[in-house]
């Protein structure tokens, strides 16, 4: 995948996608403006659509003078409830002369009423579709940022929360059409009582949508893991892969486990137990969605190449052989940067030099900087065209260390640099932190050695953003805590 993303382009879709989050604002404002509009439109009345096995007619008012009661003359099961002035009232279903059932409503200020039973208000049914198509065209708009996020604005831990943000919503959505579907196809009515247990269990059914995916990933880091450890030996860092297999397949168990708890069916035990579930499965989904998102950024990343225009290409160094050569990991990264020169030269008759960064480690005959300019040297290379940065021992000072040297050779340079294939994304975004605006290139490594490698990808860029990640992780459980104790059952 070419990433030949002209300059204006890009300016093109950030102001997209600063439109798509103005709009999403204003979708929001009048999503409760139309709630509260019909709300009022319809205040004083309440439909109650009856079973296919009862009749509107059936019905009568305890005590009289609260509501009255009207059939719809097109529809013996659609009860008509008017609203006469405030208090409670008890709908008596007097079948065949005997009071078989009744349901209760309320008539609040406003003349709005709410039936008690399932929780429908004044004009529910509509507002119902409005906020059901609401949380469908949000998902779709956040789908579309995180998509031109992935194209221009790649580098960003924001897109990140975009592709989780998104998954989420489109998959509560889902979740929800799918119940009205079924809803409609045995003839029950779907209501707000339905939609208050939806938003409930938001996690549960993300849990639920996802688990072929999640089952089929721990599978394959459990089955590439084995393999890593077979080939390279057995070490902690060799050994995340199983680790996070593990943690999948427990945290599902944990979930089904939640699931088929008895519970004795009070109230208040049955909100005990909801926020129990729900606060336990919302915060697995964050990271399951995190990782699902970045797994996507992480492929996208890697697949991309950098627009031949490039001044400089940093490649970014890793561990170096006992007699001073690079191991095979670090030669498909100077590979990868010397292919992707020739290709630039050859469509756009530029050149480029590069900028080897990587110090020198205690176990190192020679620093990774003096190990790539060799073997570029090798390579038919000229030293001239090569800018060795040789001091810096994480990504982060790669980036910044090789920043001030670029500066040094070209007050307006055009980075590129050169890694791995899981490692793109994450120096993409620590590029970003260091003043880089860079594109990066990845080399392809070894098919049992990505998924645990970018599992470490993945453990950074948490660990990067721990403090955000905690007070997110806050947010919803707090969040979800109130939904369950809050909202009828």
């Amino acid at each position: 995948m070419k990433n030949n993303v002209p300059a204006n382009r890009k300016q093109d879709d950030k102001r997209l996608i600063r439109r798509i989050g103005f709009i999403t604002l204003i979708l929001t404002i009048a999503m409760i403006l139309t709630v509260a509009g019909i709300t009022a439109l319809y205040a004083g009345r309440l439909d109650i659509f009856l079973p296919a096995n009862t009749d509107a007619a059936d019905f009568s008012t305890e005590h009289g003078g609260i509501v009255e009661l009207v059939t719809d003359p097109d529809d013996p099961h659609h009860l008509i409830v008017k609203a006469v002035s405030k208090g409670r009232e008890y709908l008596l279903n007097n079948e065949e002369g005997v009071s078989i059932g009744f349901v209760p409503v309320n008539v609040l200020p406003g003349n709005i009423i709410v039936n008690r039973t399932n929780d429908d208000f004044s004009g529910s049914h509509i507002s119902m579709f409005v906020v059901e198509i609401y949380v469908l065209v949000v998902g779709i708009l956040l789908a579309a940022s995180f998509a031109l996020r992935c194209r221009s604005v790649m580098y960003s831990y924001s897109t990140l929360l975009y592709g989780g943000a998104a998954l989420f919503v489109l998959t509560f959505a889902l979740s929800i059409l799918q119940s009205v579907f079924t809803y409609h196809k045995y003839g029950l009515n779907y209501n707000v009582c339905t939609l208050f247990s939806h938003i409930r269990s938001a996690g549960s059914s993300f849990m639920l949508y996802t688990i072929p995916v999640m089952l089929v990933a721990a599978a394959a880091l459990l089955i590439s893991n084995i393999s890593l450890i077979i080939h390279e030996g057995k070490s902690f860092a060799n050994l995340l892969g199983i680790i996070m297999s593990f943690m999948i397949i427990g945290g599902y168990a944990v979930f089904f486990f939640l699931d088929r708890m008895f519970t004795s069916g009070s109230e208040s035990e049955m909100r005990v137990f909801n926020t129990i579930e729900s606060v336990y499965s919302i915060s697995f989904v964050y990271l399951e969605a995190m990782l699902i998102s970045t797994a996507l950024c992480g492929l996208i990343a890697a697949k991309k190449k950098p627009a031949p225009d490039r001044t400089h290409m940093i490649i970014l160094g890793c561990s170096v052989a006992g007699d001073g050569t690079p191991f095979p990991l670090l030669r498909g990264r100077i590979d990868n940067a010397v292919a992707f020169a020739k290709m630039q030269k050859e469509k756009t008759d530029s050149s480029l030099k590069y900028v080897p960064s990587g110090g020198q480690g205690s176990d190192e005959v020679i620093s990774e900087a003096g190990c790539i300019k060799n073997y570029l040297i090798s390579q038919g290379i000229a030293e001239s065209d090569i800018i060795p940065e040789d001091k810096s021992t994480t990504t982060q000072e790669n980036m910044r260390f090789s920043l001030a040297k670029i500066k040094e050779d070209c007050p307006e340079p055009r980075i590129g640099f050169s890694t791995s294939d899981y490692h793109v994304l994450r120096s993409g975004i620590i590029a970003g932190n260091e003043g880089l605006d860079a594109e990066g290139t990845g080399c392809r490594t070894k098919w049992y050695f990505w998924p645990n490698a970018f599992i470490r990808e993945f453990i950074g860029l948490l660990w990067s953003k721990r403090r955000q990640h905690i007070r997110w992780l806050i947010f919803f459980v707090l969040l979800f805590a109130a939904v369950n104790v809050l909202l009828p059952i």
